[in-house]
């Protein structure tokens, strides 16, 4: 009977060094944790990938709704470069010739452990404008490297880059953050036939913030800056010069 009470004793001991041993985080594993919705907040390191942290393995990575296409078509692939995965694709008009085209936006395949645009150092996210031929092959028309945003040009809030459209002559460039920031941005190039290139169109930024309002019927966002941007603003600027991190 001594015998099986020193072995309860002892495993009574035990268990409470282990309980103490996992409540008693040391103080230098204590590590501010980006919220995805903005701030900061307090928290515990315990090895594992924390929340928005955007630190895996050792690597920077920066979270994305953006991901490689798998399934780009054999007629399209062949305009990726090595290293390069497409992320977006969209088709329609754009060069008014009843055919249709296609925007190809790409990313760096080591871009999530390199980007680092806090730095000024981004990685660059190439868009192809390829154009519908008769044969129903593509042909490159121009590559911007300067007309997306990079995957953490939004900082703590995530990717902006959210898509592209094409119709009749026209396409858009589609940016926007919805977390501690609430903004959109978009930039439309129309067609010149005569000259046969695409142009700014025009640059529309809008920015929003909590609405005050105590109605319980109010909407929880209103703008708060609306700016939109023609030619008689920024000039004649072609396509294969635009820079969107540049003021235009």
């Amino acid at each position: 009977m001594k015998f099986v009470v020193i072995i309860l004793f002892a495993l009574f001991c035990f268990s409470c060094g282990q309980s103490t041993a996992k409540n008693d985080t040391p103080e230098k594993n204590r590590e501010l944790i980006p919220d995805p919705e903005g701030d900061q907040k307090d928290s515990f390191s315990t090895g594992a990938p924390q929340p928005g942290s955007g630190i895996v393995n050792g690597e920077n990575k920066h979270p994305t709704f953006n991901e490689a296409i798998d399934d780009l078509p054999q007629s399209l692939k062949m305009f990726v470069p090595e290293g390069y995965s497409a992320i977006n694709i969209s088709s329609g008009d754009a060069n008014l010739d009843g055919r249709t085209d296609n925007i190809l936006v790409l990313r760096k395949n080591t871009k999530e452990s390199t980007s680092n645009n806090a730095a000024n150092k981004p990685d660059k996210r190439p868009l192809l404008l390829l154009l519908g031929q008769s044969d129903h092959s593509y042909q490159l028309a121009i590559r911007n490297d300067n007309a997306v945003y990079c995957i953490d040009c939004g900082g703590a809030f995530g990717d902006p880059f959210t898509g592209t459209t094409i119709k009749n002559g026209f396409f858009s460039i589609e940016h926007g953050i919805a977390g501690g920031q609430h903004w959109e941005h978009v930039t439309t190039f129309k067609f010149d036939k005569a000259k046969n290139k695409w142009f700014l169109y025009k640059d529309h930024f809008i920015s929003y913030k909590l609405n005050n309002s105590n109605d319980p019927d109010a909407e929880a966002l209103v703008k708060e800056t609306d700016r939109l941007k023609t030619v008689n603003d920024f000039g004649i600027i072609s396509f294969d010069t635009f820079n969107i991190n540049k003021d235009n």
